[in-house]
């Protein structure tokens, strides 16, 4: 009499000599590690990105107060004579309030504070600051005259993923952040932060040595 052959219990005792059997232990370590850098990314986007919002509201903010002392003729009385003049004596004293937080490179900034024949004709675009060789521009004008104030500031990316991965060109515009060299020498790309400010001066006395009628 024949017993019947069955391969199962002998392929069962195989596999625990070889050790191949069910083991989940490690199915949670790998999931997370799935799903743990898209998230990580994610969630460092939300933080840069809420940081670009905070330092633009920080730029508006200093524009401002920054234009409210040339609507008055404060700056005009204080005999500054170039972007960086403002800049070092408005925005980033070195004793006193400054308009500008500490974790903005003031030295990165760029200042442009020009007349404008009308507010129709105020440029309020962000391409003739970013030029090359551009360092600012410094009229504040006379009582009565339209002024247009505008402060660039090239904040770094931080997370590499929000760059492109290759830039041949400088100040190629890219997903809204441009390959730039601040003035401190630092190259990269760039977050390229503005903030303007179009207003007419007030009639205030004509600053003492002033070209103005």
């Amino acid at each position: 009499m024949m017993i019947p052959f069955s391969g199962r219990p002998r392929w069962r005792a195989a596999r625990r000599a070889l050790g191949f059997r069910k083991n989940e232990d490690g199915a949670t370590a790998v999931e997370f590690a799935m799903v743990s850098v898209p998230f990580l990314g994610l969630l460092f986007a939300i933080f840069e990105t809420a940081f670009v919002m905070f330092v633009t509201e920080s730029l508006e903010s200093a524009v401002a107060d920054g234009g409210r002392t040339i609507l008055t003729g404060t700056s005009q009385a204080s005999g500054y004579t170039t972007a960086n003049d403002f800049r070092d004596g408005v925005l980033c004293p070195s004793t006193g309030k400054q308009l500008i937080p500490s974790f903005i490179k003031c030295s990165n900034l760029i200042v442009d504070i020009r007349v404008a024949a009308s507010f129709g004709a105020a440029d309020t675009t962000k391409a003739p600051l970013m030029a090359t060789g551009f360092t600012g521009t410094y009229n504040a004008g006379c009582a009565g005259q339209i002024i247009v104030m505008r402060i660039l500031y090239p904040m770094p990316v931080y997370l590499p993923l929000l760059a492109a991965t290759s830039i041949a060109t400088l100040r190629v515009e890219t997903g809204g952040q441009t390959n730039y060299t601040s003035s401190d020498g630092a190259a990269g790309m760039k977050h390229m932060l503005m903030a303007t400010s179009v207003f007419r001066n007030e009639p205030f006395p004509k600053p003492t040595g002033s070209a103005c009628p």
